[in-house]
């Protein structure tokens, strides 16, 4: 029977920064995922000749101040990629903005040009903007641990800067937004377009969490790895390989054995299409897995054990992500930017937001959801074209297509498409005619392809914390089981840099305990 120091289940970018750093650190290491591939949400695809692509933007990581720069420069992969920046945060036309907007990078910038459109919320657009940033960059020197204080005078500058941590730290975007603009939803809508990418209901959403997640592609702009987000993936996959530790693919974890101290002792695993069991042994267990799929691997008592502090958490969004193939490049069309929000004519107040994933329970109608249009022929993507891939992407919930048959999801799923290419050529004529191919995909496809339920993309729902700050926003990689930890969305939070953040916080928990033991 083969044993290993640490074995990961699952090869997202959480697992893949897991399995990296104690392969490095000189941990004998296993990983193991369910798909052809790694990557998780992190991969792009061919469908004919069609790149489907799920990945957008993520903050500059060669910023110092970034969460992920330290963590993929001890991975040795920062310096590989080739990060294309994207240009403005994005543009955003419709609902209660109107006439098109372009929020541009930095926040000098961004406040400038949001005061002189909105000029009656030049106070509040001040205030938000001010308190955003100091939190952005407060928390980001912090995230460098102990190297954050190896320039005192640079930690010390993060510390001041979390006043507004203080301040904010309950608030929702709504109540922080309500603070700032008052009734001006047009200032609140422009700011916060991309709410999608962080929730769907803004009253419901922390305003620390946005304001970090934001704050960072306003602070250094956004960020798309050149090729695909499938480089991203492949490279981490090269780090752990380089430092000796080995990938499986194709293999589905059913069992995490565990011993009579109630501790790992190993996995049970087996081809996707069944076949024989394979157990391999090991003291400790890393899971870039959802809690629910975790708990369904234990024994019973330990599942108990494990599932209490998840029970009553609620998941984050899911999307749909449709992709279409133009024979010319969308500039020709009138899109002048990498990412462009489209709002409904319907929309009136940023709380709308909130109605979006309900939208497609039902068929196609008059009111038409809220949606990210990204054009990556606007940057040196490299996904190349004719046909040049276009992805829009929306709120969306598993729940919106259950109870279909196969005939009935597929031609459900094609009217939104026809319906979804219809609002997009409504706003940039001749678009719907330039389209030569397309895939869509829903909530149900990113619940099968992460193995997520609900097929929630970020995890856990970012709520407004309830407790005290110094408890912070009780998210952990360590679990209730000794040896077993989490490195995925539902351990810190969504997105790129929450991800690669969760990984990194499971590994140095694991890499201090190994510490700790040896020191004994």
């Amino acid at each position: 029977m083969a044993a290993y120091d640490v074995i990961v289940i699952g090869g997202g970018l959480g697992g893949l920064t897991a399995a990296g750093l104690v392969a490095r650190a000189g941990c004998k290491t296993l990983l193991i995922e369910r798909n052809h591939a790694v990557g998780g949400a992190a991969w792009n695809y061919k469908a004919g000749n069609l790149v489907v692509e799920a990945f957008h933007l993520t903050s500059d990581p060669r910023d110092p101040i970034d969460p992920k720069h330290r963590i993929l420069n001890r991975l040795g992969v920062l310096d590989d990629l080739d990060w294309v920046p994207t240009g403005a945060v994005y543009e955003v036309r419709g609902g209660p903005v109107g006439e098109p907007f372009v929020l541009p990078v930095g926040f000098a910038q961004a406040r400038s040009a949001l005061v002189k459109r909105f000029p009656s919320s030049a106070a509040g657009i001040g205030s938000v903007l001010a308190d955003m940033e100091r939190i952005a960059t407060g928390l980001g020197t912090l995230s460098k641990g102990c190297q954050a204080f190896h320039n005192p005078v640079e930690g010390l500058l993060a510390l001041a800067r979390l006043g507004p941590v203080v301040r904010g730290w309950r608030l929702s975007v709504a109540e922080r937004f309500d603070r700032g603009f008052g009734d001006d939803e047009a200032v609140k809508c422009a700011l916060a377009a991309s709410l999608g990418y962080f929730h769907d209901d803004p009253a419901n959403l922390s305003w620390i969490f946005y304001a970090v997640g934001q704050g960072e592609v306003l602070s250094s702009g956004g960020r798309y790895v050149r090729g695909g987000s499938q480089c991203l993936s492949n490279a981490l996959a090269g780090a752990l390989k380089s430092a000796g530790g080995e990938v499986l693919l194709g293999r589905a974890v059913t069992e995490i054995t565990i011993d009579g101290a109630g501790r790992p002792s190993g996995i049970v695993h087996e081809r996707l299409e069944g076949g024989e069991r394979v157990e391999v042994r090991a003291p400790v267990v890393i899971c870039n897995a959802a809690p629910a799929i975790v708990a369904n691997m234990l024994p019973r008592l330990a599942r108990d054990r494990f599932w209490v502090p998840y029970a009553t958490r609620p998941l984050s969004i899911s999307a749909f992500s449709a992709t279409f193939g133009l024979s010319t490049r969308p500039a020709e069309l009138g899109m002048k930017n990498y990412i462009t929000f489209l709002l409904p004519k319907w929309m009136t107040r940023l709380t709308d937001y909130r109605r979006f994933g309900e939208l497609m329970a039902g068929m196609p109608g008059e009111a038409a959801p809220a949606m990210a249009i990204v054009d990556y022929s606007a940057i040196d993507s490299g996904l190349g074209g004719p046909p040049y891939p276009v992805t829009v992407a929306g709120v969306d919930r598993t729940e919106n297509w259950s109870g279909l048959d196969g005939a009935a999801y597929d031609a459900k799923r094609d009217q939104w498409c026809e319906a979804i290419l219809g609002c997009i050529d409504c706003e940039f004529p001749g678009f719907a005619a330039k389209v030569v191919a397309s895939e869509f995909n829903t909530a149900c496809t990113m619940s099968t392809h992460l193995n997520a339920p609900g097929g929630a993309i970020y995890g856990f729902a970012p709520l407004p914390p309830s407790g005290p700050i110094w408890r912070g926003f009780e998210r952990s990689p360590k679990t209730t089981i000794p040896g077993l930890y989490l490195a995925s969305a539902y351990a810190f939070s969504g997105a790129f840099t929450g991800a690669i953040m969760a990984g990194a916080a499971a590994a140095d928990q694991v890499l201090a305990g190994r510490t700790t033991l040896a020191r004994l």
